[in-house]
């Protein structure tokens, strides 16, 4: 392939990367930052907890759920165990003997993986809107509150909430908590065009009828990850944009820590980039296919300046580029998640970035593990 083709394929993708971030941010600018007045309340609410093998830090999540505003007479806690190995479904079992207040429930599931067990916690929820979140995760105590009151002033079928990481020590963790933001934030602002198509399960809620209609035809995908996505697709198709809503409300915001190590780090994101093969929406597929296309190009180039040393310099000029497209959109969601703390961070992690892309979007294609399971793709 000649040099000009090569040029000419990187700088048509970084044109329509550029308009799709561009498009981001003025979807998440468009976001109303909702400040809730008070009000009576008056829907059941299921939280749904999958988890497998978290002793170490479920605890925290379950005393959260003790100083939630939500009326407790309305809230319901689901616990999910998925054959954990280690001490958590004690841990469950302590905090529900000593927390009798609380209406909370601990089961088993029926099946195998993260998948199976949301089912089972779903399916046998009371309440008529459901919130899922994870494990390892800590939510602010106006959480509840703040989706239950959207939901029944608005009446959305579905409701997106942003998820970051928290307490990030090393120079590694900040690199993976600015992607992790880049995620949510695009998530965020694609919701915010009307378009949503990414989300979250960590924090999701949703009217359970509408699990129940998804059933298998939109969600058994045969992967391994990806149900959250797979549901926003369907509940998008199946009742319109307009039935899919993003809170933007920092009471709403879940915190989780950051991946331990880069190993760890990747496993995560190659199980997230492994459903993206099972995308059908259009928009989906351009955003998908224009953010990989142009990664995968910087990478070409950064690899051939091995050979083609003026190439450096294209990468460079081209990584300032793709910075100064990128910080507006992190900036705002920066400040509005309080993690304006990681923007001098930003060039260093756009440099490395193309290759990370590159290789979990090749590396998704095959097999991985997950918490001590190998999983087919």
């Amino acid at each position: 392939m000649s040099t000009k083709i090569i040029l000419f394929i990187l700088s048509l993708s970084a044109v329509l990367y550029m308009l799709i971030i561009f498009a981001f941010t003025a979807g998440w600018n468009s976001l109303r930052n909702y400040s809730f007045s008070h009000r009576t309340l008056k829907t059941s609410l299921s939280v749904v907890v999958a988890f497998r093998n978290e002793a170490g830090i479920l605890h925290e999540l379950l005393e959260a759920f003790l100083h939630q505003t939500y009326p407790i007479e309305l809230l319901e806690i689901i616990l999910v165990d998925d054959h954990s190995t280690d001490k958590s479904k004690a841990v469950a079992e302590k905090f529900i003997r000593t927390n009798k207040q609380l209406n909370i429930r601990l089961l088993d599931t029926d099946g195998k993986g993260k998948k199976a067990a949301l089912h089972k916690g779903i399916t046998s929820a009371a309440g008529t809107l459901i919130v899922t979140t994870d494990a390892d995760c800590l939510p602010k105590k106006s959480w509840l509150t703040e989706i239950a009151v959207l939901y029944e002033e608005n009446r959305p079928r579905l409701i997106l909430g942003s998820v970051i990481y928290d307490r990030e020590v090393s120079f590694l963790q900040k690199l993976f908590s600015l992607d992790f933001i880049s995620l949510v934030a695009s998530g965020a602002g694609s919701a915010g065009l009307g378009l949503p198509f990414m989300g979250n399960a960590a924090n999701m809620a949703f009217e359970k009828q509408i699990y129940l209609d998804a059933g298998a035809n939109a969600l058994n995908t045969g992967f391994a990850s990806g149900d959250d996505v797979f549901f926003i697709h369907y509940v998008r198709r199946e009742y319109g944009r307009k039935a899919i809503a993003f809170i933007k409300n920092e009471g709403t915001i879940v915190r989780t820590p950051p991946p331990e190590n880069l190993k760890a780090f990747l496993v995560q994101r190659i199980r997230w980039s492994s459903k993206a093969r099972a995308y059908t929406q259009p928009w989906a597929l351009l955003v998908s296919y224009t953010i990989f296309l142009f990664n995968f190009m910087l990478t070409g180039i950064l690899v051939s300046s091995l050979s083609i040393p003026w190439f450096l310099i294209i990468y460079v000029l081209f990584i300032i580029l793709k910075t100064l497209t990128d910080l507006p959109l992190l900036y705002a969601f920066g400040r509005f998640a309080g993690k304006r703390k990681l923007l001098p961070f930003i060039f260093p992690f756009e440099m490395i970035y193309p290759v990370y892309i590159t290789y979990i979007a090749f590396r998704g294609l095959f097999s991985y593990e997950w918490k001590e399971r190998k999983l087919a793709r």
